[in-house]
């Protein structure tokens, strides 16, 4: 079973790798050019090692900056899949309470007073649920739906578990 990622926070860490990777390879590049340039002196550096630390240390820079530069090119795409997972949560989410409320209630008030929260209760319910939402929506990634799940029995059943 997949864990459901929250594309906003995946949005996040790729934002905030690109800006580190990306700085570092940047900051690198300038470190060799000042090196290069005799700017900064190493006393334990002849020419041949310094030579060699420039090329190796310059491959490991431009590694970092190229996954930095990849890393903001995907946003784009993450930012896409956001704005779909936004809209496509909103409707299954408007799709099961409003269509299906009467048959999601009837179930509710099945249970009894504190017994709203045992397992079987809670998985008749969810299982319920889940076979609403693929009813109209199959092609639904399974980490996708099981948060859908979770979201509206939350949203249907809290006030009921909270009596």
């Amino acid at each position: 079973m997949k864990i459901y990622v929250d594309e906003q926070k995946r949005y996040e860490d790729t934002k905030a790798t690109g800006q580190c990777f990306t700085a570092v390879g940047a900051i690198g590049f300038i470190a060799i050019v000042l090196l290069d340039t005799g700017v900064i002196k190493l006393a334990a550096l002849d020419s041949v090692n310094r030579l060699m630390v420039s090329i190796v240390m310059g491959l490991v820079f431009l590694i970092f900056f190229i996954i930095g530069m990849k890393s903001f090119m995907e946003l784009k795409d993450i930012s896409k899949k956001i704005d779909r997972n936004n809209s496509l949560e909103k409707e299954i989410m408007e799709y099961v309470t409003v269509t299906h409320k009467d048959e999601l209630m009837t179930l509710a008030s099945s249970g009894e007073k504190g017994d709203a929260c045992s397992g079987d209760l809670y998985y008749k319910r969810a299982e319920l649920i889940t076979s609403v939402i693929t009813e109209k929506y199959s092609l639904l990634e399974e980490s996708f739906l099981d948060h859908m799940v979770e979201e509206i029995y939350s949203k249907i059943y809290s006030d009921i578990v909270e009596e």
